[in-house]
């Protein structure tokens, strides 16, 4: 059985290291020649997903960066609220045992 707090934190993890990415796309929008890099999502065996960052022959198209900002977030808040509920399920299960 997969462990649900290392497969939401390895989550946690990729959707870091994605915004990460998108800031320096932002940051060199105006840089001349740069190319922006992207974020691909890469399954573990035991669950949970790594992230592989890749540049692409794309310059910095700042609606793209815009969208994967609010998706990031969105994917930060659906992560913790998973942690936070499995913390909330094991409080109820050790309330029932007691």
């Amino acid at each position: 059985m997969n462990n649900i707090a290392s497969i939401a934190s390895s989550a946690l993890n990729f959707y870091g290291i994605k915004q990460a990415v998108t800031a320096n796309n932002v940051a060199n929008l105006e840089t001349r020649d740069f190319k922006a890099s992207a974020v691909l999502a890469q399954e573990k065996a035991n669950g949970g997903v790594n992230a592989i960052v890749v540049k692409t022959n794309d310059s910095v198209d700042i609606s793209r960066e815009a969208t994967n900002m609010i998706s990031n977030s969105n994917g930060f808040k659906a992560n913790i609220k998973t942690l936070k509920t499995q913390d909330e399920m094991t409080k109820e299960l050790l309330n029932i045992k007691a």
